[in-house]
């Protein structure tokens, strides 16, 4: 087996890939831009494509591209380098270009998204609970209370215990505001550490394949690809995410094995991704939803519960 990073290259950098030396992504870009400046007409086309959020780094890439300005490409790179791996991969006039330009903008910049996703249902539930409490214990329990203090009524257990949420409700209405919040920053450092980073972990492997299959030194192909997910200083004789064991153990092998295999690794990260989305989706959610649903039905029969047996004793 041959390893990528002996490959021819290596000394090119100027200095040793690993110590993340600005100078390889200005190589890098200097060299793109000198490549495939006649790409930026259409870089301009898939820009126009995408949703204004997403257009200006493909706007910046396409007028560094036009202008041959590899400063100007250095500072677009930094806001959108994902943009540019297509052009690093690439040689010129490749037919390939246009196809891995298009794949690249659809997809999108889903590590946040993924993380919004993750997040949004289950607080959307947890927030719908709180504000449903809060209506019922200012209007209906008031009122019920009222009725039974009118009528002088002994209430059952029950009743007295659903009460009892009103004034507890009222007294922590503030601090709950505050748990909320903590609750929403311990929920969202568990999607950073857990599906957010199997999504990273996705994206850098993925980016990693494509820069292998070109046959970039390996160090470097590993700097560029971490850049895309801000993850610097990767090594891979200590492999850490989004640089996990089985894509270093990949980089072993021949370039177009290694892309493939690495490919392999990135589909089985976006499995794990997904398979978290659906565990908020269709567990969390509806379990949330289902303790909502029961609190409010406790609280709505016991609340009627005293008016059935006066209706029953009047009878």
């Amino acid at each position: 087996m041959s390893d990528p990073a002996n490959r021819p290259g290596d000394a090119a950098a100027g200095k040793p890939a690993a110590t993340g030396s600005p100078t390889i992504l200005e190589r890098y870009l200097a060299e793109a831009v000198a490549r495939h400046r006649d790409e930026a007409a259409f870089i301009r086309l898939v820009a126009a494509e995408l949703p204004p959020r997403e257009q200006p780094p493909w706007l910046a890439v396409a007028d560094a591209l036009a202008t041959g300005d590899v400063h100007r490409g250095l500072a677009a790179a930094t806001t959108g380098i994902a943009c540019w791996i297509p052009l690093f991969a690439s040689p010129r006039a490749d037919p390939r270009l246009p196809t891995r330009l298009l794949q690249t903008a659809a997809r999108r910049p889903h590590v946040a998204e993924a993380r919004w996703l993750l997040l949004a249902y289950p607080l959307a539930i947890s927030v719908l609970a709180l504000g449903l409490l809060g209506f019922l214990s200012a209007t209906v329990m008031t009122a019920f209370e009222a009725l039974f203090q009118q009528f002088g009524m002994e209430l059952p257990l029950a009743t007295r215990a659903a009460l009892a949420i009103r004034p507890f409700i009222a007294s922590i209405w503030e601090p709950l505001f505050v748990v909320a919040g903590l609750v929403g920053l311990t929920w969202w450092l568990a999607v950073r550490w857990s599906a957010g980073s199997s999504v990273s972990t996705a994206s850098f492997t993925r980016t990693l394949a494509r820069l292998v299959a070109a046959e970039i030194p390996t160090d470097e192909a590993v700097l560029l690809a971490g850049r895309v997910v801000a993850a610097p200083a990767l090594d891979r004789a200590r492999p850490r995410r989004p640089l996990s064991f089985a894509a270093a153990a990949a980089l072993d092998f021949a370039p177009r094995t290694a892309a493939i295999l690495l490919d392999a690794v990135a589909d089985c990260h976006d499995d794990r991704a997904r398979g978290s989305l659906s565990l908020s989706q269709w567990f969390v959610g509806p379990v949330l939803l289902g303790v909502v649903g029961l609190l409010v039905g406790f609280i709505t029969v016991a609340l009627f519960f005293p008016l059935l047996n006066l209706v029953g004793a009047l009878s």
